[in-house]
């Protein structure tokens, strides 16, 4: 049985310009959860640790950042780990930190894979291959199936129809061609997996908060390897910070019941995200700014969103011209509401107020 801890996408030295004063403690906090993560690989016993990319933010951290990263990684190989790391695509350069002869002088017993694809043989009877990204490349471009039991590390996006559409992305039937016991990729900052049994794939995701685009950082992964085709990753929860999002409903919404849900949820290393959906009444008036500046010191990060809609009366609705496309939805919804039992009239009502919005080209959320 072999253990592997699967790291990615730290971003040592992200700026955090969008938290102001807090982007210091997040950069320091970005430290702490790294160091983390080699505890864990330690506390799990584990045999093999994997960098997939993006240990820092960009490809020229300060000297003492990158010496903070090697001596995490010595600490590894001293413990008889074995510590495979790759560039990502934020912290890959040609005269970059992983090609720096200080940094690699501190890496020793460290593999860390070129631009071109390489295997390195480990016993017992398990190779062990990867390569950095490089722009506009496909990372497994050029690899070759393994004669062993063999894992991978590669870094960038995979391809999901109508979403990730870039030639370069990575192809499920490429991982399946590979054949691997276990891909572990970076770039994608939510724990998520890629592709199931036989040939496991997964992205780590951030290990620590970054930014609210990709809610589900947090996890380095314990990936066991007890024989062919019998693989099981577990997530490892090393984030400080944690991440809650939630949308509530404007109708009867006053200011009074949302600082009681803030109340509730208050927590210092919470991220908070709440979205406002709905209809309002014209005199409907929340001081959205006000309470993420009262409550700022009661979270993490805070931030109220006002996705709601104001309610249109008959004069504004009088106004779209009946030749428009909003014309015609208007005057069919009012036929409907008019003919519908009356029961229904309040729900017609809302998606009357709710379409104009959508063709107005407003977000409707809910």
């Amino acid at each position: 049985m072999i253990r592997i801890l699967h790291v990615a996408d730290v971003h040592l030295g992200a700026p955090f310009t969008v938290l102001g004063v807090r982007g210091g403690e997040q950069r320091e906090q970005l430290r702490r959860t790294f160091a983390r993560c080699v505890e864990v690989a330690l506390e799990r016993r584990c045999h093999l640790v994997l960098v997939t990319g993006d240990l820092f933010h960009t490809p020229y951290p300060p000297r003492s950042l990158a010496a903070f990263a090697a001596d995490q990684l010595r600490r590894l190989v001293q413990a008889g780990l074995k510590v495979f790391a790759i560039a990502g695509n934020h912290d890959g350069a040609p005269d970059g930190v992983w090609t720096r002869p200080d940094f690699r002088a501190r890496l020793e017993g460290v593999v860390v894979f070129g631009e071109q694809p390489e295997q390195v043989p480990l016993e017992p009877g398990l190779v062990v291959v990867g390569r950095s990204a490089t722009p506009h490349r496909n990372p497994l471009e050029g690899w070759w199936r393994p004669s062993s039991p063999a894992v991978g590390l590669a870094h960038g996006p995979v391809y999901r129809p109508g979403q990730v559409e870039d030639p370069a992305a990575i192809r499920l039937d490429q991982i399946r061609a590979l054949g691997l016991e276990y891909l572990a990729l970076g770039d994608w900052h939510s724990a998520q997996e890629v592709h199931p049994l036989p040939h496991v794939s997964w992205y780590a995701g951030a290990p620590e908060f970054l930014s609210l685009d990709q809610p589900g950082f947090g996890h380095a992964l314990l990936v066991t390897l007890e024989g062919p085709g019998r693989v099981s990753v577990e997530l490892v929860r090393v984030a400080r910070r944690r991440y809650h999002a939630e949308s509530l409903p404007v109708d009867g919404l006053d200011e009074q019941a949302l600082r009681v849900r803030l109340e509730a949820l208050a927590d210092p290393d919470l991220v908070l995200e709440v979205t406002l959906q709905g209809i309002r009444e014209p005199d409907q008036v929340l001081p959205l700014q006000a309470l993420v500046q009262e409550y700022a010191d009661r979270f993490f990060r805070l931030v109220l969103r006002d996705a709601s809609h104001p309610r249109l009366n008959e004069e504004a609705l009088e106004r779209f011209e009946p030749t428009t496309v909003l014309g015609q939805f208007v005057r069919r919804m009012r036929e409907r509401i008019q003919a519908g039992p009356g029961e229904e009239r309040a729900t017609l009502e809302e998606a009357l107020q709710l379409g104009v919005a959508a063709l107005q080209g407003r977000e409707v959320t809910g």
